[in-house]
């Protein structure tokens, strides 16, 4: 099966001065589809084929891969840039420029930036391929940030969480940076003026974050820090025993001269924040990831929670969230998962232990994704049908490679 290949312009962020992208190389991409042919594209169609797409994120593979599950096949994308390093990491699919292509954007937090290891960077690979990609990383790189762990997009906004950022002499306390078309990134920390915390020692503020419009033109940049710790009032300077309690920061614009936030703490132990999406119509929900929990919020507060009694959770099991454009959320915890409707306050399926497990999980049009990255052999993705109740293996054409599927967006 032929590789997707794409070609990458050095962005002058990278060098500390702004992100609008220097000149394309000589070189013309190859596509996936005629380039510009978007016409018939969905929000989520990645290569114009007038079909959703869901791509697929594999750090541990040497340097990194992803792939594009399109048209009922995972597809690999060829990426050229040698420096990027643990590429797929994260992954979203979003409309950041006018074409109608939905863009892919990408982080590679292990990627050497300044000669600084592990300062991370994140792509933008253009739908349609009539684009050279783009690449962005931090202003002032960190050695060990991972900048790129996770990313969000809405628009041409696009957020990339850095959860390994020091911040004012906190190690690990972690940023969100918010990167605009031509603009310069704005770096947002529980340091920065309006956002309520602290920074403070492994907080990991941005390990998971969401983009979403609010009414008035509003964009709420959510932030979940799982590792946070409610250590009592002021900066703790040492390292606070016990459980991680986390926490989940909501920013309703974000791109506000002056940011107003507020700041939701999680129950002890439960690393509150563990996963976040932001749900149609303004709302938002997270994930209490050891406690097995579930919280859907509006401007007001929380309007639906539940226990997530299907779900199999343990000291180390991750969860995972996913929005579809109707309203349904879905999550997971390692072998479990369901999808509910919270407009309806139901609990509408409890999805079977598949083959390879739960977990991370998007939607796939009306079926479900489910990733294998940890399955021995490897498994590729799974694809359910909850309308059948049938599910589909489907293995990358690169072979029997670990962590196919270790993000999904």
């Amino acid at each position: 099966m032929a590789a997707i290949t794409l070609f990458f312009a050095i962005s002058a962020c990278e060098l500390g001065a702004g992100n609008s992208a220097a000149p394309p190389p000589s070189a013309s991409p190859s596509t996936a589809a005629p380039a510009g042919d978007c016409s018939k594209a969905s929000a989520r169609d990645f290569d114009g084929d007038g079909q959703d797409d869901v791509a697929v994120g594999n750090r541990i593979l040497l340097g990194g891969q992803v792939s594009l599950l399109t048209a009922g096949r995972l597809v690999p994308l060829t990426i050229p840039d040698e420096a990027a390093d643990a590429i797929g990491g994260s992954v979203a699919l979003a409309r950041v420029n006018a074409d109608g292509c939905a863009d892919l954007i990408v982080g590679a937090p292990y990627t050497k930036v300044d000669g600084k290891g592990t300062a991370g960077a994140v792509y933008v690979l253009y739908g349609g391929n009539a684009l050279p990609a783009r690449k962005i990383v931090s202003p002032r790189p960190q050695e060990g940030a991972r900048f790129g762990t996770s990313v969000a997009a809405y628009g041409d906004l696009i957020a990339v969480g850095a959860p390994e950022e020091d911040d004012h002499g906190a190690a690990q306390a972690g940023a969100v940076y918010v990167v605009g078309e031509g603009t310069e990134p704005i770096r947002v920390t529980q340091d920065t003026e309006g956002v309520p915390g602290n920074s403070e020692q492994y907080d990991g503020f941005g390990r998971t974050i969401a983009l979403g419009p609010l009414a008035g033109g509003r964009i709420a940049l959510v932030v979940g820090a799982p590792r946070e710790r409610q250590d009592g009032s002021g900066r703790q300077r040492g390292t606070a025993g016990g459980g991680f309690d986390g926490a989940v920061t909501v920013i309703p614009d974000v791109r506000a001269s002056e940011l107003e936030a507020t700041k939701h703490d999680g129950r002890p132990g439960c690393a509150y924040g563990d996963a976040v999406a932001y749900l149609p119509g303004g709302r938002w929900a997270a994930t209490a990831g050891r406690c097995g929990e579930v919280y859907v919020h509006d401007h007001a507060g929380v309007v639906d929670s539940f226990q997530c009694r299907a779900c199999v959770v343990s000291g180390t099991s991750r969860s995972a969230l996913a929005a579809a454009p109707d309203g349904r959320l879905a999550v997971a915890w390692g072998d479990s998962a369901l999808v509910m409707s919270p407009e309806e306050g139901g609990r509408d399926l409890v999805v079977p232990t598949l083959p390879g497990g739960n977990w991370p999980v998007a939607f796939y049009g009306t079926r479900l994704v489910f990733g294998t990255p940890h399955e021995t052999p490897p498994q590729g993705v799974t694809v359910f049908d909850p309308a059948t109740g049938k599910n589909e293996s489907l293995k990358s054409p690169i072979g029997d490679v670990e962590g196919i599927g270790e993000a999904l967006g």
